[in-house]
């Protein structure tokens, strides 16, 4: 998400350095999108199936940019991947809601666990191959994509002027990773990924 914001802000103060006054082509607004992205209690997800919803909320958001040229989509989904003909279909699906190109259409994912993988290419693959597609069955990501694309076109009726950029820092206290081991002169010594066999790194 700290990646995806930062996105947002250098797409704005790049292009609203010199706003143009409200009512002119080039005024720049913005809309935002909010829906969820949760499959169905039984829907597969990387590690397994979803057992119950009351726990796991997971969201696909982002926003519309609207000014100079044609749209900009910025979409973010607390999925674990959208990958390969997948990323394809997300980007074309969203630039067509806005009548924007697919190179105006970024998305993202934030890789949360456990969350759905996406990939129509790898499920084809599979598929054709005899194989039981597993995480990537994309049955919800099919509907959930028509969901989206209906979400990002009804933003536009709740566009905003913006009039003004600006951002702020603060310290961040209390956020560690056992993942990325750092030895005493602050360098990475060892790093360890979702299954780990040794017992040091583990503790």
């Amino acid at each position: 998400m700290f990646c995806f914001l930062w996105g947002i802000f250098f797409t704005l103060s790049g292009i609203a350095g010199n706003l143009p006054k409200q009512g002119s082509p080039s005024f720049l607004k913005v809309s935002t999108f909010d829906i969820d992205a949760t499959p169905p209690v039984g829907g597969r997800l990387a590690y397994g199936r979803v057992e119950n919803s009351w726990d796991l909320s997971l969201r696909a958001r982002g926003v519309v940019l609207q000014g100079r040229g044609k749209p900009i989509v910025l979409c973010a989904i607390d999925w674990i991947g959208i990958a390969n003909e997948s990323q394809d279909a997300f980007k074309e699906a969203l630039a067509e809601a806005v009548n924007t190109v697919p190179e105006r259409v970024a998305v993202h994912t934030l890789h949360q666990h456990d969350a759905p993988v996406c990939d129509f290419t790898a499920e084809k693959i599979l598929k054709e191959a005899g194989l039981d597609p597993g995480a990537f069955e994309g049955s919800y990501a099919r509907e959930l994509l028509k969901d989206l694309k209906e979400a990002v076109k009804n933003s536009l009726k709740n566009a905003q002027p913006v009039s003004h950029i600006s951002f702020g820092e603060a310290p961040v206290y209390q956020v560690a990773s056992n993942r990325r081991i750092l030895d005493k002169d602050g360098k990475l010594s060892k790093m360890r990924g979702s299954f780990c066999g040794d017992s040091v790194l583990r503790a």
